[in-house]
């Protein structure tokens, strides 16, 4: 009997330990929350520095667009969503302007990783959304954008 009344209280105090914690809800980024000017901070796995790479994007949701700059030349396109499936997004035809430029590797990177993008969601849990991220169809982050 004393073990059943030990196994009771010790059941009772993790209850009342679980019971205790709060758990955060997700935040969710829906395609108006994209609006505006965004800073690239990482790609592909590497953090970047806004101050030295240049490379920025901003979303005109009104129209479907998207511009920016990709470190050198300056880019533009389409972008395409589901209003079904709100985080599910695709860049199709992104262009840019052909500067010669020194070093074209990042910009390139961002272009080609720009055409990978399936969907995004946002980072942290607060609200207003001040990080995106976007992932490929391997479920990889791709990109994380940070509002201006």
């Amino acid at each position: 009997m004393k073990k059943y009344l030990h196994f009771c209280l010790a059941l009772l105090f993790c209850l009342g330990g679980l019971s205790g914690c709060k758990s955060k809800k997700a935040v969710i980024a829906t395609f108006n929350d994209l609006n505006g000017e965004w800073n690239v901070i990482e790609m592909n796995g590497k953090n970047l520095d806004p101050a030295s790479t240049h490379q920025f994007l901003v979303f005109d949701i009104a129209r479907k667009y998207i511009s920016g700059n990709a470190g050198c030349n300056r880019i533009m396109g389409d972008v395409q969503y589901s209003d079904t499936q709100k985080n599910i997004v695709k860049f199709p035809k992104i262009a840019s302007t052909r500067m010669a430029c020194p070093d074209m590797t990042e910009e390139r990177e961002l272009l080609s990783t720009l055409e990978k993008v399936v969907r995004f969601e946002a980072v942290g849990e607060n609200k207003p959304i001040t990080e995106i991220a976007f992932y490929g169809t391997d479920n990889s982050k791709l990109l994380v954008i940070k509002k201006r």
